[in-house]
């Protein structure tokens, strides 16, 4: 298990990165000096509180994204370990597979849509998209006025903040992956 400043180093390293900031400019929005910045990166030195602050103030993100530890590689998630959200009677189940990520600002769901299943979904806000892809079955959308009808392979993408709709109108179970993004998190 990594030390705490050592992830506190590894994250503010990151978000430096991701945003092309220079550690003179991280130095400027934080009030921090350049000297300590890099060696938190190192981490040969922990942070006080008050400098935790500084950093996460000046470069606008909470306090524990600093703090949180990176997660694994790799995450397995096993179908059978999910409690579904049921709809349409238990015609429809949808499982979380992969919560909101703030970083990557999506999270994932398989849907199962039996013979004769339907789920009318309300409009999202808007910066919602929705990416669909058929595992398995037919799969009928509606999106406003529009049906669209896939098979197994098709995908679609559609920006979510419009009444839509999923329904199943074939003689197989129909299988699902939805990925949600979220342009605001």
């Amino acid at each position: 298990m990594e030390s705490i400043q050592t992830v506190i180093g590894n994250n503010l390293e990151l978000l430096r990165k991701k945003r092309g900031l220079s550690l003179d400019k991280v130095a400027e929005l934080t009030g921090v000096s350049k000297g300590m910045l890099y060696q938190i990166e190192r981490g040969d030195s922990q942070p006080t509180v008050t400098t935790l602050w500084k950093i996460a103030t000046g470069l606008q993100v909470s306090f524990s994204a600093l703090l949180k530890a990176p997660d694994s590689v790799v995450s397995v998630v096993s179908l059978a370990d999910i409690v579904p959200i049921v709809e349409d009677n238990g015609l429809c189940r949808a499982y979380l597979q992969f919560p909101l990520d703030p970083l990557t600002k999506m999270e994932m769901f398989r849907i199962e849509l039996d013979p004769g299943a339907s789920y009318l979904s309300m409009p999202h806000n808007d910066g919602v998209y929705e990416y669909i892809s058929v595992s398995a079955g037919r799969f009928a959308l509606k999106i406003k006025e529009e049906t669209f009808r896939l098979r197994e392979g098709d995908a679609i993408r559609f920006t979510g903040n419009v009444p839509h709709a999923y329904s199943n109108d074939g003689e197989q179970q129909a299988v699902i992956q939805v990925v949600m993004y979220y342009e605001e998190t």
